[in-house]
């Protein structure tokens, strides 16, 4: 039944299928040993803050002893660089940052007897007279691409401001947002999101809205992680997305105001402020920010009922289904957090992160029915208004400590997290079997009170063992509850009746248990990374309506490897191997009904297992300006939205179910150039093939398409204050499941203008020029012949402006413990 591992209750482990991996694991870790001391030339160093923070993208020149440049590097997330394959000779290193005084070494002398030289932790400090300057001149490209992930500085970008968290990663290259809010990376689905390092704890349909109240002017980046390691939880079969909010680092105090409004088809406004108080040893921060968002869709049905059951031939009845919505949302976000360096060695921070809203679902639905000879049997007409509110909160506790011994580090994270979701939804429909007939009318009413609680700890220990291999390893756990209950009431004789076949009490609790060991070694022109993980996962789901229980117990290895090799000063190349999971958001285990009308519906599946994903990434950087990515991907038991369908009743719904697999592989090339001084752009263009098999009851089929995106940004500086940006992208037709996407692309444009000695700045943003993000989808499967158009709101033009005061910020982020669970929590149910 499972095509996975398992330790079940009371079995004992098949060994010979865990073999293969610690065989793996252990000849690497040995040989790695074995090789150490054969190492060509080399420099290495970590550069840090003054509190013992990495610089990452800090900029690091080799140079010769009279200041001449050899080659230049950026340090990683964790403040690393490495200069390998050196000759015998002196040299320097120059490091660089925005914000901070240049640093630069002494001369280092690489002899027969000194072949690799380690520098340890290289500080930086800040440089206050940079910091307050009006005229900063060096700034971050909006995209940076590194051998295995890619950056988008939001913070640079004219096109971010007026715009929501959700609508910045539909800009992103190799990233796609489907109109229910489902993210896919380079074609493929189960990404997972993180905010601050931390997941948000929610259905994908509910990120989608956290996403949308999300003002843009909070965040600071998004990084996208292809290929993450060992040390992150293995959920996330394409990969994970971090959100980063802004948090100033700078001493003294500092802050930000912004506010932004325009309209699509409705009005659309937010402001917000964060404000900053560092000194020696303490920093206490804070921001709210609240928006409106209008929005009104168009959705059209087509369904084609045939008479044998069997998509063939002529239709016998068609069911044509339009639908206008008006979904005005609310949301406040703000997070207050302090940091106190107990002294040196030790830090203690505390982080709180909220989100209340409210969203309102008030749509009109048209359901007309024809037989083949369009006369017709049946006019429906429904109104859905259903008002929900949430409560999003999360507290973190965290703690560093810095051992005296270079790069060797203990932390520790304890969060706590409490969601709470209420939806009041009332359906009513008028029907009339035909022009003659009166109408009869149904009313239906449902209210939905969910709480999910989720409760993380989690420990990291780092070390560095001689002058080339670095370890790290760590411990987590999490357990979740979730309370979800279900309340249906139809109209009947004038009174509320209990609907005892839609209403449903589901109860869910799971604990995922881990452990990670991650090898970092490098050898004379490449650097090994091996790493594996552990996860071991206690799922309890209990119908209370029907007394069904569903329990699993499960064991899951989840290996990674890295080979980064250097050829020469232009070339550096990676091969990279992962095997990843995707376990259903618990929304999804929740077997209850979403009424669009009485003949459209949503359902969940609480059958669902997790699917598995074994990945391989071929990476080539040139220049550091050209990146070409090959990569290939099984998953088996993948989760996809399907529909089915009720001939006799007319009825069509959709649920979630694991297909048999899906098999995608491409090649993608991302290109950073700069046409002219005032003119710079970064391209990125993706081909690849998903292929789809398997279906329901194991019925064979096969559902492929090769397809490409293109995503082109582009930044001019028109002189005196002025810039601008241009985006554009196009997506091609694709394949989800048992369905086929219609291609669809969009073109944006911003304008800026800074103020205030550039303390401050006027944006104006056209989103979508041409109203062209059109999602359109077709299905034809056994008996289901259907064609959706989704008309989205996505034209709009925003004006905003922002002001900052104080010092200029330098953005640093603290990632807290619980960063796999909320994905998945469905806080309706």
């Amino acid at each position: 039944m499972y095509r996975f591992l398992s330790f079940a209750s009371g079995k004992n482990p098949d060994v010979s299928k865990l073999l293969p991996y610690f065989l793996l694991f252990f000849m690497c870790f040995f040989t790695s040993k074995t090789v150490l001391a054969q190492s060509d030339p080399a420099i290495n160093g970590v550069v840090v803050m003054e509190n013992g923070t990495p610089v990452e993208f800090a900029s690091v020149a080799l140079q010769d002893v009279e200041g001449k440049g050899i080659k230049g590097t950026l340090t990683d997330s964790l403040g690393r660089f490495s200069f390998p394959a050196l000759q015998h000779g002196k040299y320097r290193v120059k490091i660089s940052n925005m914000g901070y005084i240049t640093h630069q070494t002494d001369i280092i002398q690489i002899t027969v007897q000194h072949r690799i030289i380690g520098l340890g932790r290289l500080k930086l400090i800040e440089d206050t007279r940079s910091l307050n300057s009006v005229n900063i001149s060096v700034q971050k490209k909006i995209i940076e691409q590194s051998i295995d992930n890619m950056t988008i500085n939001v913070e640079n970008s004219i096109l971010s401001e007026g715009n929501t968290a959700l609508e910045l990663l539909q800009r992103a290259p190799g990233i796609k947002v489907d109109d229910e809010g489902k993210i896919s990376l380079k074609g493929r689905v189960g990404v997972n999101v993180m905010i601050n390092g931390k997941f948000t704890y929610l259905s994908p349909a509910e990120l989608s809205i956290l996403l949308k109240g999300t003002n843009s002017a909070s965040v600071s980046k998004i990084e996208i992680m292809a290929n993450p390691s060992a040390k992150y939880d293995a959920a996330g079969n394409a990969g994970i997305i971090n959100i980063v909010m802004k948090k100033s680092q700078v001493k003294g105090m500092n802050g930000s105001v912004s506010v932004n409004g325009g309209a699509g088809r409705k009005a659309r406004y937010g402001s917000g402020f964060s404000l900053n108080y560092k000194n020696a040893g303490f920093n206490v921060y804070g921001s709210y920010n609240y928006a409106y968002r209008g929005e009104t869709e168009y959705l059209d049905f087509s369904r084609r009922f045939y008479t044998n059951g069997i998509v063939s031939g002529n239709y016998d009845r068609i069911s044509n289904q339009h639908t206008e919505t008006n979904e005005p949302l609310n949301t406040n976000n703000f997070r207050v957090g302090m940091d106190v360096d107990l002294d040196p060695q030790n830090t203690i921070g505390f982080l709180i992160n909220g989100n209340i809203g409210k969203y309102l679902h008030d749509s009109k639905t048209s359901n007309i029915l024809q037989n083949q000879d369009g006369i017709v049997q049946s006019d429906m007409a429904t109104t859905n208004y259903d008002q929900q509110n949430w409560s999003n909160l999360t507290y973190n506790l965290n703690y560093l400590h810095k051992f005296k011994k270079e790069a060797r580090t203990f932390s520790a994270d304890v969060d706590f997290a409490s969601n709470s979701f209420t939806s009041r939804l009332n359906l009513d429909t008028y029907t009339a079997a035909n022009p003659s007939t009166p109408p009869q009318t149904s009313n239906r009413k449902g209210y939905v009170p969910a709480k999910t609680e989720v409760y993380v700890g989690k420990a990291d220990y780092t070390d560095q063992l001689g002058k080339t291999i670095k370890i790290e390893t760590g411990l987590k756990s999490s357990f979740i509850t979730s309370d979800n209950n279900l309340v249906y009431q139809n109209l009947t004789n004038a009174a509320w009746v209990y609907d005892a076949a839609g209403s449903n009490y589901f109860k869910y609790k799971e604990q995922i248990h881990a452990a990670y060991l991650n090898l970092n070694h490098e050898f004379k022109t490449f650097t090994v990374q091996l790493g594996l993980r552990g996860e071991y996962t206690h799922t309890l789901g209990n119908q209370v309506t029907t007394g069904s229980v569903l329990k699993r117990n499960y064991f899951q290895l989840f290996p990674n490897l890295a080979l980064n090799k250097t050829a020469g000063e232009n070339n550096q190349f990676q091969l990279a191997y992962s095997r990843r999971i995707q376990r259903p958001d618990y929304g999804d285990l929740n077997p209850f009904r979403v009424f669009r009308d009485p003949l459209l519906y949503y359902e969940r599946n609480p059958y669902l297992t997790p699917e598995l994903t074994q990945n391989i990434v071929l990476s080539h950087i040139f220049k550091s300006k050209y990146t070409t990515v090959l990569n290939y991907s099984r998953t088996t038991d993948v989760i996809t939205w399907v529909s089915g369908q009720i001939d006799n009743l007319n009825t069509t719904y959709e649920r979630p179910q694991n297909l048999k697999s899906l098999v995608n592989y491409g090649v993608s090339f991302t290109g950073q150039t700069d046409y002219f001084s005032w003119w710079t752009a970064t391209n990125f263009v993706n081909i690849y093939d998903n292929i789809y098999r398997g279906g329901e009851d194991a019925e064979e089929f096969k559902n492929s398409q090769v397809s490409f995106t293109i995503n082109t940004q582009n930044s001019f500086k028109l002189g005196n204050g002025f810039s601008a940006e241009l985006n554009a992208y196009y997506n091609s037709k694709s394949v989800y499941g048992i369905s086929t996407e219609k291609a669809y692309h969009a073109v944006s444009a911003a304008f800026q203008k800074k103020l205030l000695k550039d303390k401050a700045s006027i944006k104006l943003l056209v989103n979508d020029i041409f109203q062209s993000s059109q999602y359109k989808q077709v299905t034809r499967y056994q008996n289901i012949d259907m064609y959706s158009h989704v008309n989205v709101d996505g034209r709009r033009v925003m004006l905003s402006f922002s002001c900052r005061f104080g010092n200029s910020f330098n953005v640093k982020e603290r990632r807290s413990g619980n960063d796999d669970i909320q994905n998945r929590v469905k806080g309706g149910g």
